[in-house]
């Protein structure tokens, strides 16, 4: 695969970190950043592709990940999965928190005015963890799949302010590794907390496989607990169809 060590708009100086590696690896196409993280074996390596062939989303969904409009990437770390999402998540947030304010849909998106800019997908095998992340940044409309236009977004076109992809990367990057370092030394529950309040589940209607029920609860590995009409609880970690007050 081609590897470079600077891509045009891709490029960051240093890193501030004390997990993740200070400098990422860059590649012009990667058919997957998650599945080099979980091959890589170095905790903490950071993979930055201008461009996936095959980017994936959750349950193997595509990914359109097209070069030079958005970010992909993954970082690897060594150990369990848990708490990973959460800290995912909200890096991304913090770090595009001083232009936008971004929104957490439960379980893996962030939104902005209503529109999926994006989604992270994390990943174990055997020890290895892999946290992927793709940012939609410059896409216009035209720029997504047509089945996507309705749902998906782009920073640039959501907020119409112009977006640096590379010191929006630097910055994700340098809030990830805060808030892994949170997770590692003994944060899982206050990032959990954090995260579960700004999914703002708890007290919604949740529709799934014919039936209705309501959220009273987000456990602190991130599922939903639902208690259905009959008094029944379910706990949900994969979609839910349609979401309500």
């Amino acid at each position: 695969m081609p590897k470079s060590d600077t891509i045009p708009g891709l490029a960051v100086p240093p890193l501030r970190t004390r997990v993740l590696e200070r400098r990422p690896r860059y590649l012009l196409t990667a058919q997957s950043t998650n599945d080099l993280a979980l091959d890589c074996r170095k905790d903490g390596a950071i993979f930055v592709a201008d461009a996936q062939t095959a980017g994936r989303g959750r349950h193997g969904n595509a990914w359109h990940s097209a070069p030079g409009l958005g970010l992909w990437f993954s970082v690897a770390l060594k150990g369990s999965s848990r708490g990973l999402m959460f800290a995912a998540s909200l890096a991304v947030r913090e770090a595009v928190q001083p232009r936008a304010e971004l929104a957490l849909k439960w379980p893996n998106d962030l939104l902005c005015a209503g529109r999926k800019v994006c989604g992270i997908l994390v990943e174990h095998r055997e020890a290895w963890s892999a946290v992927g992340v793709g940012i939609n940044v410059h896409h216009r409309p035209e720029d997504f799949p047509e089945a996507l236009r309705k749902s998906a977004g782009s920073l640039d076109s959501t907020t119409g302010l112009p977006w640096a992809r590379s010191g929006l990367l630097h910055a994700v990057l340098e809030a990830l590794d805060a808030a892994v370092w949170r997770l590692r030394h003994g944060g899982h529950d206050a990032l959990w907390r954090e995260w579960s309040e700004a999914c703002d589940m708890v007290g919604r209607r949740v529709h799934r496989n014919g039936w209705w029920g309501r959220v009273v609860a987000v456990d602190e590995d991130g599922a939903l607990l639902v208690e259905r009409k009959d008094g029944r609880q379910e706990r949900i970690t994969g979609e839910v169809d349609t979401l309500a007050q």
